[in-house]
Order: C-alpha cells, then structure tokens, then sequence
C-alpha cells in the first residue's frame, strides 16, 4: 500500500514499532515515526497524527498463540487510543484492518459481513472480536469516522509468516492436505489486499461500515498446495490427515505447548485456516467500494514463488 501512494506522488507517514528495521521506508521517502501504540496516551499520538487526513490502521499483536494480555493492550486498548486521537487531531477517516477471523477460521460454508462474529479458543480471534465491539460503540456513540476491513488469507512477496512456511513444507515433500482439501480458501493477493484498504480510505460511503475483502476466485485447498508445488517442480502433497483428527492434534499441542512454556508446532487456527470451508461474499466491497481482485491464483502463487526462490535458494529443489 505504501508503494502505491508513493507512485502516485503522496508522502505517506509511517507509524513503526521501536526498533523495528525502518530504513528501507525512509530511504523510498516515507516520513517514519516511531512509537508502541499499546503504551501510547492520546498526548503521545497526537503529534504523530498532525496534519495527517487518514489513518490506515494495520498494527497488531498477531498469531494465535502468546499472553493474552498482550493482545488486549495493542489490539483493544492500543486501538481505542489511536482512535481517540485520531479523532482529536481532525482525521478525515480511520480504516481498520480487521480479518476475516472475527468470523472463526472455519464458517463451514458461506458468510458475508452480516454473519455473526465468532471469537476462536485463542487470544487474536477473541482480541480482535473485542477490538471490533470496542469500534462499533465507538461509531455509535461518538460518530467515529471509522471503516472496518476484513482481509482474508493475505499472501504474497514478503510473507514469511504464512507462504514461505507452506512452500518450505512441500519443497521437503513434508506438506499434508488437512482433511479432503476440496474446502475453499478465502485467499487475497497482497497487492488486491492494498487496493481495497485505499478504496474504503476514499470512499465517502464507507464510514461506519464493514467490508471483506477476499478473492471470490473459488480455490479449494488442493488448488493452493498444487500450485505452489507446481511452482517449485516438486510433486503435489498427497499425504491427508483426516480434518477432525487434526484439530484434535492441534489442540493436543496447544496443551503440550501451555506445560512447556513454548509455541506449539501446530495450533487450531492455523489448521482451521487451511483446513475449514470459508465462502466469503465480497458483493458489498464491490457496489460500495468498486473493489475488484485483479490477480487470481496462477499469477500470485507464481509472483509469490518467484519472491520465495530469490529468498530461500537452499531450499528450493533443483
């Protein structure tokens, strides 16, 4: 996203974690700031936010596992600062990047915005459910100018948290199909991802509204892995474990991973993620937003294994 302002001749400001590496966003001509907004006040936002018409709010404590008071501090009470002072310092607009998980990770069918929200049995699903309830008082009560925004599975160059996991994983011929692997994903191209949060910043009806926004490509599970796999001339995973068996083993190492004080190797969420049947309509992101993914699978798994074989050369099969 910062690129394209960049190309369009804007100077975005950029608002870091201390000391989180910057410098290649101050060389491209971003004004970097840095500040941990879940220890931030209002008076220590405020300068930040000088002069600033919107705010695109991308921050949280992310993954499934850690201290749940860490993910209350930034992704509750460190929202409703920046909110709060966003609001103070005249801000135009404050889009909210949300995700789909406020939904839960398996919807076992279809959903759209109007479908419940449904915190998962870890603390970013319940934090950002919490951070979404604290947004919808906020607008109610106070008018907030806030537009919530539900990506899906963002992937894509630089996603080391998910992609490069899942493609190391077939490159070792170690990657299994959760369950049938005919369950669709609801993936977005990092690139359709950015397009649409510039699109809910600018659109004058989105205030106080809620979109997703995900591919409606259908791509299944099996779709996603053979692609990958295709990409990296390895064969596609064929190994299937049943998806009830593993959500019982995900939740097995959870436990192993509370006694031993340590992340465990597999979590319900993520196993939920590539494993249940998550149909995301995006009709409303269309009328209101003009949203429209443009790069459907073959063109961003290629795009992304290209990214993965400059990163990692070792572990590309020759």
């Amino acid at each position: 996203m910062i690129a394209r302002l960049l190309a369009a001749g804007a100077r975005p400001r950029a608002l870091v974690h201390p000391g989180d590496d910057a410098g290649p966003l101050a060389q491209a001509g971003v004004d970097v700031r840095a500040a941990d907004i879940g220890r931030c006040d209002r008076s220590a936002l405020m300068p930040v936010l000088a002069g600033i018409d919107c705010v695109v709010h991308c921050a949280a404590r992310t993954g499934p596992w850690g201290p749940a008071a860490e993910y209350q501090r930034t992704n509750v009470r460190g929202l409703e600062s920046l909110v709060t002072a966003a609001m103070a310092a005249g801000v135009r607009r404050f889009v909210h990047v949300s995700s789909i998980t406020v939904h839960g990770n398996d919807v076992r069918g279809a959903a759209d915005e109007n479908s419940p929200l449904r915190a998962g049995p870890n603390p970013y699903s319940r934090s950002k459910v919490a951070g979404e309830m604290l947004l919808r008082r906020m607008i109610a009560a106070e008018g907030a100018p806030v537009t919530i925004v539900r990506p899906g599975w963002i992937y894509g160059p630089g996603d080391t948290a998910s992609f490069a996991r899942i493609a190391r994983m077939i490159g070792q011929g170690r990657m299994p199909v959760i369950g049938s692997g005919e369950n669709r994903l609801p993936l977005i191209y990092v690139a359709d991802a950015a397009e649409g949060l510039l699109l809910a910043a600018a659109a004058k009806p989105a205030e106080g509204r809620c979109y997703l926004l995900v591919n409606d490509e259908p791509v299944t599970q099996r779709d996603f892995l053979a692609a990958i796999a295709a990409g990296l001339g390895v064969p596609a995973p064929r190994r299937r474990i049943p998806y009830r068996l593993a959500l019982t083993l995900g939740g097995a190492c959870e436990q192993l991973g509370r006694l031993a004080r340590r992340p465990p190797p597999l979590t319900r969420y993520g196993l939920e993620l590539l494993g249940g049947d998550n149909r995301f309509a995006v009709g409303r992101a269309r009328r209101e937003l003009g949203f429209s993914p443009l790069t459907g699978l073959a063109e961003g798994v290629a795009d992304s294994v290209a990214w993965y074989r400059e990163r990692r050369p070792a572990e590309v099969p020759a």
